[in-house]
């Protein structure tokens, strides 16, 4: 029989990127024992450290970008954005602790961008109402390489390309987790505390901003142990190019007014205007935010993309173009402004890979991004199941139905260090156990698996899944669609699923991811569907208005017995 090692540890946190990091970090820094459970290799996994964009923003309302900006004033603007669905204890924590974040991060080596006399660069925002975004050269990976250097320094410990296949949900709660690793070692790992700091779900869909290893494992995992989701429904979409590299057309593209064309050279845009509206107010509108959302005329963008791709007038990638070849630089960007500042960044960006922006055509299309919903947390991040704690895109509740531009870091580095610090005083006076027949039941399925033969490749499976989101529940969404694309997910999990070949553990590895994404892309249909409205980045075709009356709400979703069961309410 298989031998399954066992670890005990205080803390267990699964990820590594920022919120994990930070959790890790936060909790060994109390005393506890921390082990730190990582996909891939520690620095090179997880979506912080993806590099997609030539900069990140981290949101710190401290005034330095306009001195009546403050942490009331972010609230504000993170819960009007929200709108009526983000959680007003968790939204005032993260505007509130958002200059600590900042600081520490600084502590640890990571720099913020400063002018010629040593000023912060602060600037606008996706919906922000004021410049707050302190900004990052590498997108968010100077982050990940401190907070490396910090946890190891600290002595956290750390298992690499290992896979958390389940979680050990006992009455009393979360007991630890079961593993795998690239070697074919089965892990349990004993802990009074469990943190997830997995990252979101980018990769049920064909075109991602997100790495290949985030496959919505934290939601799945928290499902299957009896975890309550929120706002799964609210999922950010955007533009980003295709070929030869993958990279995110950050928002100030529009500003430049582009061409925007089909494959036949024709305008994208002015058929799916209504009357009276202009393709320039689309663009304006667009350059204030990146994310699709229905709050104002740029949502016209995705929507002509979409269409015009599903009508077989995309490019053979299933794309678009964006043309800046016609476009006068000089006339479209104000001098001294933050945009002045970023352009030739991203223009450098593009160039360093061997593309000038300014002299070809860009092949652009929608790509599904970040989720801004999750595991349902309190203060202290934990989830409705003890001793389960989520922190970053893992959790909901620090926005809602749009989420501004820099929060997400934010979120992975003040709730990262709040679970980290909680689980850390809390875990090492439980006394955790997994069974041994909990441990022999493991073993037993997973050698029942390895071995399978099957007709079936991960990849071909995994193409199927991103089909059927892409095509029914991307940007575009309504209630036949959802209907269809909830059933061709079943279908996938009868027929599919169970015809895939198991031959190595890293075909162990795709099998689980697999089943990762089925769970999590038929958690958000489901929601989806019940919300018959449109709000934030969520678009109804067949519901566009949005209703405050009904709908001004988060909707909750736990599987209760192996069903899905939702409902409609508020955070407490």
């Amino acid at each position: 029989m298989t031998t399954v090692q066992v670890h005990e540890t205080d803390v267990v946190v699964v990820g590594g990127g920022g919120a994990a990091l930070r959790a890790a970090l936060e909790a060994r820094r109390t005393g506890a024992r921390v082990l730190l459970v990582t996909k891939g290799r520690l620095g090179a996994t997880g979506a912080t450290s993806f590099g997609v964009a030539s900069l990140a923003g981290f949101a710190v309302a401290d005034g330095a970008g306009d001195p009546l900006d403050n942490p009331d004033v972010h609230a504000e603007d993170i819960l009007r954005n929200g709108a009526g669905c983000a959680d007003p204890k968790l939204v005032r924590i993260l505007a509130e602790e958002a200059h600590l974040a900042a600081a520490a991060l600084e502590s640890w080596g990571v720099e913020f961008i400063r002018d010629a006399q040593g000023k912060v660069l602060a600037a606008m925002g996706d919906f922000a109402s004021r410049p707050r975004n302190r900004k990052i050269y590498g997108h968010g990976r100077p982050i990940v390489l401190a907070l490396k250097d910090a946890c190891a320094a600290a002595g956290v410990e750390v298992m690499e390309n290992t896979v958390v296949l389940d979680l050990v949900r006992e009455e009393a709660g979360c007991q630890g987790l079961l593993a795998v690793d690239l070697n074919g070692t089965l892990h349990a790992v004993v802990a009074g505390a469990t943190i997830l700091g997995t990252g979101g779900a980018g990769q049920l869909f064909e075109y991602s901003l997100m790495p290949p290893d985030v496959t919505g494992d934290g939601y799945a995992l928290g499902s299957w142990a009896g975890a309550e989701l929120a706002n799964l429904e609210f999922m950010q979409a955007g533009f980003g190019l295709i070929h030869p590299f993958t990279n995110i057309i950050m928002a100030w593209f529009w500003l430049l007014a582009p061409s925007f064309t089909n494959r036949l050279g024709e305008e994208c845009l002015e058929r799916y205007l209504p009357p009276g509206l202009a393709k320039e107010t689309c663009f304006r509108a667009k350059v204030r935010h990146y994310p699709f959302s229905i709050q104002d005329p740029s949502r016209f963008l995705e929507i002509a993309a979409k269409r015009e791709i599903e009508a077989g007038r995309g490019t053979a990638r299933g794309g678009v173009f964006l043309d800046l070849r016609q476009v006068n630089e000089a006339d479209r960007i104000p001098p001294g402004s933050d945009i002045a500042t970023m352009w030739p960044v991203s223009k450098e960006w593009f160039k360093s890979k061997g593309i000038d922006v300014m002299s070809r055509p860009l092949e652009i299309a929608v790509f599904g991004h970040a989720i801004n919903g999750g595991l349902r947390i309190d203060a202290d991040a934990q989830s409705t199941v003890p001793g389960l704690y989520a922190a970053g895109e893992a959790s909901a509740g620090p926005y809602g139905a749009d989420r501004l531009g820099g929060n997400m870091l934010l979120n992975c580095q003040v709730f990262g260090a709040r679970a980290g610090r909680h689980a850390g005083q809390t875990a090492p006076g439980k006394r955790p156990r997994i069974s041994e027949g909990r441990r022999r039941d493991f073993a037993a399925q997973v050698v029942s698996l390895l071995g399978r033969p099957g007709t079936r490749k991960v990849a071909e499976v995994k193409r199927e899944i991103k089909t059927a989101m892409s095509r029914q529940v991307l940007v575009i969404r309504t209630g036949p669609g959802l209907e269809a694309c909830l059933l061709r997910l079943q279908a996938i999990r009868e027929e599919l699923l169970p015809a895939i070949a198991v031959g190595t553990p890293k075909d162990l590895v795709g099998l689980h991811e697999t089943t990762n994404l089925l769970e999590v892309g038929e958690l958000m249909t489901r929601v989806a569907l019940m919300r018959t409205e449109s709000r934030g980045s969520h678009f109804r075709e067949d519901f566009p208005e949005r209703n405050d009356e009904e709908w001004a709400c988060p909707i909750f979703i736990r599987r209760d017995g192996g069903k899905a069961s939702l409902s409609k309410g508020r955070f407490a």
